[in-house]
């Protein structure tokens, strides 16, 4: 009786073993039928009901309480050139590719930021240059190796472009920011570190991204602009030069020498040691009111010395006026005593004077009454 239940179960995981073999034949004629059904499905063809057989065939019922026949089964499907080790093969190419696709994009992404700064492109850009490179570089690699366990990409991009759709239009103020920040990063009209003026707002760029700019004012304030905004509106960069101007203008009275005035001027930014030789320190007379005559003096230095200078400059000036005597001109203002009102006598000034003495010191005339 025991000789005789040997033999059975010796015969039985035979033809199991005989089973898992042709299901692995099987499997292989599947997969080349396949390669004809896509084939097939490209040209216009009706595939279906081949893929319908090809299901029904394919199913296999196993008897998990046999856990001898089990056990031969399993040990047989990862002997199988078509089983397990096909997917052995198949799980090593998918990690090997996601692999060589991460170490390949790093290394793609310091080539390229290395000869973007060579071009002298700006931070931000070359930053998103190389996260794409890095992050669209795994991207790819993923979906390769997709194929490699024997995913169809076909499903994959649909589902993806019906996803970027969705949230294309859910986010469509958000892709204008982005936009605009791409636009920022092309035409470099600043960088971070750079002093700007953007709209009202004056100070320090802080950082860039594709969504907004942060600016940093001279309080310590920090400013969020949505990129849509800065690129609308008008950007002035102070500092996208090795030299910067240092500039100041006054208010000369009729009663002063103007040309001793130009003089003491040009003497002092020739004096600071941080003011550049050339171009040479000069003064211009531009304008002229009726209480005083508008000048501008100016002298060039470094960007990056310009606060320092200005500041220096500015004391020297003082002192130097005080030394000379030079006085600064200052629209006049009338003060008027009207005759008696029928209530009482009154010391006025002309309100819509004041007001645009508050407003616009340098135009305002005082109302003749």
């Amino acid at each position: 009786m025991e000789a005789n239940a040997k033999d059975e179960s010796v015969l039985k995981n035979q033809l199991v073993v005989n089973a898992t073999n042709l299901q692995s034949g099987r499997t292989a004629v599947v997969d080349r039928f396949n390669v004809i059904l896509e084939e097939l499905d490209r040209k216009g063809g009706e595939s279906k009901y081949y893929r319908k057989y090809i299901e029904a065939i394919t199913k296999a019922e196993i008897d998990v309480k046999d856990t001898e026949g089990l056990g031969v089964r399993v040990l047989s499907w990862f002997k199988s050139d078509e089983g397990g080790l096909r997917w052995v093969s198949n799980i090593g190419k998918f990690v090997g590719i996601v692999l060589a696709s991460a170490i390949v994009s790093q290394i793609l992404g310091l080539v390229i930021s290395k000869l973007l700064k060579l071009s002298n492109t700006s931070k931000l850009m070359r930053q998103f240059t190389v996260i794409v490179i890095n992050r669209g570089g795994i991207v790819v690699g993923v979906l390769l190796a997709l194929t490699a366990l024997e995913v169809s990409l076909a499903p994959v991009l649909t589902v993806l472009g019906g996803a970027s759709f969705i949230f294309a239009f859910a986010l469509q103020s958000n892709l204008g920011n982005f936009a605009s920040g791409l636009m920022l990063m092309v035409y470099k009209p600043f960088d971070v570190g750079d002093e700007v003026k953007i709209g009202s707002l004056w100070g320090w760029v802080d950082s860039i991204s594709l969504a907004n700019t942060k600016i940093k004012g001279f309080g310590g304030q920090m400013f969020t602009v949505p990129n849509n905004a800065v690129w609308s509106d008008t950007i002035e960069n102070l500092t996208t030069s090795d030299t910067r101007k240092v500039k100041f203008s006054f208010r000369i009275s009729f009663d002063q020498d103007v040309t001793k005035i130009e003089k003491v001027l040009v003497d002092i930014f020739n004096s600071h040691p941080k003011i550049l030789e050339e171009p040479a320190p000069s003064t211009f007379v531009f304008d002229l009111e009726d209480e005083y005559i508008s000048l501008i003096a100016s002298g060039w230095a470094k960007t990056d010395e310009f606060w320092k200078v200005s500041a220096d400059i500015l004391r020297t000036i003082q002192t130097r006026f005080e030394q000379e005597g030079i006085k600064l001109g200052a629209p006049a203002q009338d003060i008027r005593i009207l005759p008696e009102s029928d209530e009482k006598n009154s010391l006025t000034l002309d309100l819509e004077f004041a007001q645009k003495q508050l407003l616009q010191p340098e135009t305002a005339r005082p109302a003749i009454k």
